[in-house]
């Protein structure tokens, strides 16, 4: 069966991903100009990001349309005596009736989502910022180097206490969605018998250059600051991070 951050999954993502490499995490953190500052993370996941930023005593709360992620980010705070304050929820239409000064989606989560939700997440996104508060988000762009995989391919195996996870993966890039949809699937062997089983679609929307900015300006938001980050996700890495207000 297809699963969103299934159990196997989300236990590959903790191993790789736990927290935000430190580049990336410095950058997000420097919007934070006060403590004060009430700050949303809409996709939160596992709490990669949303964890260090409680250590450091700011005030984020998160959401994610996981169940296991959400479990995984809740038990990893509660090992550092912290209370994460998430919920269960879609981003084109979450409401806990409060505002933000910051809204922040790192990592590319935001081309997890085809066009019409994207744009309608954009417009649920302002009703949650207070006025002049800021959005930060990154996409994935098109590098024009799309590999497609047909068949299923092994791409990996994980040892995780006496388990091992076997990876999985194939890929198609549809140009007329502009959507490069992956499908990832892990199996859980013991004694060399697959014990459990897992699929996930992962449909990344890959934007050209420019497009991201006139979908932001088309949804409201007017003043648009693009960052690059450089060795965000390690030495020799970088990403673009959009800095929007409305």
């Amino acid at each position: 069966m297809n699963e969103y951050y299934g159990e196997l999954c989300t236990q590959i993502y903790e191993k790789n991903k736990s927290i935000a490499d430190e580049k990336e995490l410095e950058f997000f953190l420097s919007f934070v100009t006060d403590k004060k500052m009430k700050v949303l993370e809409p996709m939160c996941g596992n709490g990669r990001m949303l964890i260090p930023f409680m250590e450091k005593g700011i005030d984020i709360e998160g959401f994610d349309i996981s169940e296991e992620m959400l479990r995984v980010c809740k038990l990893k705070g509660q090992n550092l005596n912290l209370n994460p304050n998430i919920y269960f929820g879609k981003i084109e239409e979450f409401k806990n009736g409060k505002n933000y000064d910051l809204i922040l989606i790192p990592f590319g989560s935001f081309s997890l989502l085809p066009d019409e939700l994207a744009k309608e997440s954009l417009t649920n996104m302002k009703t949650l910022l207070k006025e002049n508060g800021k959005l930060l988000l990154t996409v994935m762009t098109n590098t024009g180097s799309v590999k497609e995989i047909p068949d299923w391919i092994e791409t990996n195996r994980h040892y995780l206490d006496s388990n091992e996870i076997i990876e999985y993966k194939k890929v198609n890039y549809d140009r007329s969605s502009k959507m490069l949809n992956t499908k990832l699937k892990y199996q859980l062997v013991k004694d060399r018998q697959i014990e459990e089983s897992e699929i996930m679609d992962f449909p990344i929307r890959l934007y050209e250059s420019g497009e991201f900015e006139n979908i932001l300006k088309t949804n409201g938001f007017n003043e648009i600051i693009l960052h690059e980050v450089i060795d965000g996700y390690g030495e020799g890495s970088s990403f673009h991070v959009f800095e929007c207000r409305t």
